[in-house]
């Protein structure tokens, strides 16, 4: 078979593979349950220092950064797309649904050291992110089905990934949207329930508003949903206006959500951080409460798992086939690899329309069995490298960078463009204001990673070390030491 033929079907398969019902619903449903994981119960204890107002009015500051960023990445994107669109029009060929990744709008926009920070970063985030999901799905189907960690890890990741990967973008979004209802109902019973029991008269509403800014990272890990972008902007087949109808609509639920909840849960604890608001329903409601729990636990694990898994497979998966098609060249010393590209290929060409192709099958298998594999073996490693994603990696890769790549489409100086008509000429503007807003935006989200930077440095008490350290040379091992180990805890 030839190399072009092999493209061709890459591209085919792809393009079959990202199918979906490309409706505003499906698109609302994805933001919702990707946003809205098991972390949402986490939050209280972040925010109790400061306070119902104070958290609430971060949450809304912060909500407004990211929305603005996620339509920006929307804007960039489609501008990509109709540009694709138009050369393949040139070319005889249509409309192609294959999604435009993070790296790929970097690459054009901000060129080769743009496309390698955000393909290694967001590759990192990832997998830091589904070991995390797969890690607490664990925890919660082990002891309701009697099972050891490990095994309740593996059925859970083999079972839905299994689904996604086999089933494709319709059946992912049909489940999605299931477990997205569920998710819902629970939490609304959640929310009932608290409210119910809650004391509001003896509410937390102020409480140290110098505290707020502590809140910042949970709260914008909590928050992103930005690597779906360029899969909501495929499955609408670039329209601008249902794109922007689903990333409002999409992320101002969870907005709401964890609006509602952090107030009945700070209330429920008197704003005192080591008070558990889920004892407090679970003691009134009894098994009940954990039996809600349980099950809104794994909803959300399940939809933010679906989410991650499609956005990051999408992206995978052109490099897979590149892999493949490399494996048919005529080199002795790859005669093994040639041997199973011909297996893979007898397979794509026999089996039916329903199976998926050998491209996806092997990336999700890649991309499902590293962060398995870490889950079981070191748990406890990834809780301080959740944070740091948190705190530095979102900040950057959702913060800085969106509005960075729109600065560069709309001013028409990408690296990747130079020599052709600017870019900007083709593109619709869904954040107005030129470039001061791009710069304020983009200054917000440094300002939030300095602060954190700042926050890390204090807390580890290397400020109060520094005249030690420059009177003392021999004390620099000692602090470096120091340093190393507060970022564990």
């Amino acid at each position: 078979m030839e190399k072009g033929s092999t493209d061709e079907k890459s591209d085919a398969g792809r393009e079959e593979q990202a199918q979906a019902s490309g409706t505003l619903t499906s698109v609302v449903a994805l933001i919702v349950g990707s946003t809205v994981g098991a972390g949402i119960l986490a939050l209280p204890a972040s925010t109790a220092e400061a306070g119902i107002l104070p958290a609430s009015g971060t949450l809304f500051a912060i909500w407004s950064l990211l929305l603005c960023d996620a339509l920006l990445l929307a804007e960039v994107n489609v501008a990509l797309m109709r540009e694709r669109d138009e050369d393949r029009l040139q070319h005889g060929r249509g409309h192609s649904s294959v999604v435009i990744s993070l790296a790929d709008m970097a690459s054009a926009t901000l060129g080769g050291e743009g496309k390698f920070a955000v393909s290694s970063l967001y590759s990192f985030m990832s997998l830091v992110v589904l070991t995390a999901y797969i890690s607490k799905a664990a925890e919660l189907l082990a002891p309701s089905l009697n099972l050891d960690a490990p095994t309740a890890a593996t059925m859970f990741t083999v079972a839905l990934g299994g689904t996604i990967c086999f089933g494709g973008a319709k059946t992912a979004d049909a489940l999605n949207q299931t477990l997205t209802y569920g998710l819902l109902l629970s939490f609304a019973l959640l929310v009932g329930s608290g409210t119910y029991y809650a004391d509001w008269s003896q509410a937390n509403w102020i409480g140290t508003p110098e505290a707020a800014p502590k809140t910042i990272p949970i709260i914008f890990l909590t928050l992103v949903y930005h690597d779906l972008i360029p899969v909501i902007c495929s499955f609408l087949d670039g329209d601008m206006k249902k794109i922007r109808q689903g990333i409002v609509i999409g992320s101002s639920i969870p907005l709401a959500m964890f609006l509602c909840w952090n107030a009945v849960a700070l209330c429920l604890a008197g704003g005192d951080p080591t008070v558990d608001p889920l004892a407090i329903i679970s003691d009134d409601m009894g098994g009940a409460a954990s039996l809600l729990l349980s099950g809104f636990g794994l909803a959300a694990l399940g939809t933010s798992f679906i989410g991650s898994s499609i956005s990051l497979s999408e992206y995978l998966m052109p490099h897979m086939d590149n892999t493949l098609s490399d494996l048919q060249e005529p080199s002795g010393k790859y005669a093994l690899g040639r041997a199973f590209y011909r297996v893979l290929d007898k397979y794509e060409d026999e089996k039916s329309s329903a199976l998926p192709s050998p491209a996806r099958i092997l990336t999700f298998t890649a991309m499902l069995s590293i962060p398995l594999v870490i889950a079981d073996t070191l748990p406890d490693i990834f809780l301080p490298v959740s944070n740091f994603v948190g705190a530095y990696g979102m900040s950057v890769m959702y913060g800085i960078l969106p509005p960075l790549m729109a600065w560069k489409m709309r001013t028409g100086r990408s690296k990747s463009h130079a020599r052709r008509t600017p870019v900007h000429l083709k593109i619709n503007t869904l954040i107005p204001g030129g470039r001061w807003s791009l710069g304020a935006l983009g200054a917000s989200a440094v300002v939030i990673a300095l602060s954190q930077v700042a926050e890390d440095i204090t807390s580890s008490g290397v400020v109060a070390s520094i005249p030690t350290v420059a009177g003392s040379s021999g004390l620099i091992a000692p602090l470096v030491a120091d340093i190393a180990s507060s970022t564990q805890q």
